[in-house]
């Protein structure tokens, strides 16, 4: 019997799978630990009013309220949009949110406002896209729940209007 080594294409294969691994795992968990860019773009604590922005081909949604502007993950404050997996009726609420989301940010440039940091140590804030506020807007649309009560009227609306997860087939599981 007769061994022989692997091709160089397969070689080029496993080391590109490797590569594409590692980059994901590190926008999405290293990045989400990073501290957030301080307004004169050095690292560090995130202090009242700090900015950051991002044009399009540097945006990413990673879920319906939190982004990844640049290399920097922000959650979008005062919101809590449905988590990947929750159902509201037949309909994956997460991932309906983070369509949302995505569909509005799509080829514009974000700014958002830094506040704080989340429990999980990721920056928050207010961000905006051609003067829109995301934040309300995702409350407006029904795609996240008011956690500040300055966007409860907001939320009333969307129950009201059953839009995004208030919507006539779903119930959301709060």
């Amino acid at each position: 019997m007769h061994l022989s080594s692997p091709s160089a294409g397969v070689w080029l294969a496993a080391l590109g799978g490797v590569a594409s691994t590692a980059l994901v795992v590190w926008l999405f968990v290293g990045a989400n630990a990073a501290p957030a860019a301080g307004p004169n773009g050095m690292s560090g604590g995130v202090s009242g009013g700090a900015q950051i922005g991002a044009p399009a081909s540097e945006l990413a949604v990673v879920t319906g309220d939190t982004l990844l502007v640049g290399q920097q993950a922000v959650r979008l404050s005062g919101i809590a949009a449905p988590a990947h997996g929750t159902l509201c009726g037949a309909v994956d609420c997460g991932v309906a949110a983070a369509n949302a989301l995505a569909n509005i940010v799509q080829g514009h440039t974000v700014d958002c406002t830094l506040s704080g940091h989340d429990h999980h140590g990721r920056p928050f804030g207010i961000c905006q896209v051609q003067g829109m506020n995301l934040n309300t807007t995702l409350v407006r649309k029904g795609w996240a729940y008011a956690t500040d009560a300055a966007l409860r009227p907001a939320e009333d609306g969307a129950r009201q209007a059953r839009l995004g997860v208030w919507g006539e087939a779903r119930t959301p599981s709060l």
